[in-house]
C-alpha cells in the first residue's frame, strides 16, 4: 500500500509590514507500520527526558504538542556517552509540530575516520528539555 497518511499545512504571518500567507497544501505519504501513536504524554524537566519509541520498530511521523501555558521546550539529540544534548528546535507554549524521523535516528555515528555510515549500537536518543520548569509534552509517533 501507499499514501496511508495525509499531511495538511499552511503558514500565515502578519507582523508590522510583513504580510505572508502560504497556500494551504497537503500531501500523502507512506506509513507501512501499524503501531502508534506512542509514547503519549511525557513530563519534561530542565534536565531533559529521552523519548522512548520502544513500541515501534522504526519511528517515522511524529506530532509534538507542548501542553504547557508558559514553558518552552527544546528538542534534539542526546548522546549518552558524552552526556551532551544537541538542540535542534523549540516548541513554545501551546505549539504543535510535525516531524519525520530519519531512518538513522538512534544510531551511533563514528567520531573519527571517513565515511558517513552508522556503526555500533543504537545509543543516541531523541530528547526533550524544558527551559525553566516541568511541563507536559504529548508525543505521538507512528511506525514508518
Amino acid at each position: 500500500m501507499s499514501d496511508e497518511a495525509r499531511v495538511r499545512m499552511s503558514l500565515e504571518i502578519t507582523s508590522g509590514n510583513l504580510n505572508y500567507r502560504s497556500y494551504p497544501t497537503d500531501y500523502n505519504t507512506d506509513v507501512t507500520g501499524q503501531k502508534g501513536p506512542t509514547p503519549g504524554a511525557i513530563t519534561v524537566t530542565v534536565y531533559g527526558e529521552d523519548v522512548s519509541f520502544s513500541e515501534l520498530v522504526s519511528p517515522g511521523l511524529c506530532m509534538l504538542t507542548n501542553q504547557d501555558d508558559t514553558e518552552t521546550v527544546d528538542y534534539g539529540i542526546h548522546d549518552p556517552e558524552s552526556d551532551k544534548f544537541y538542540p535542534l528546535g523549540e516548541i513554545r507554549a501551546g505549539e504543535k509540530y510535525l516531524l519525520r524521523f530519519s531512518e538513522d535516528m538512534g544510531s551511533e555515528y563514528p567520531g573519527a575516520g571517513t565515511g558517513t555510515g552508522t556503526s555500533g549500537p543504537k545509543t543516541n536518543a531523541f530528547r526533550l528539555r524544558s527551559r525553566t520548569g516541568d511541563c507536559i509534552v504529548l508525543v505521538e509517533a507512528f511506525e514508518v
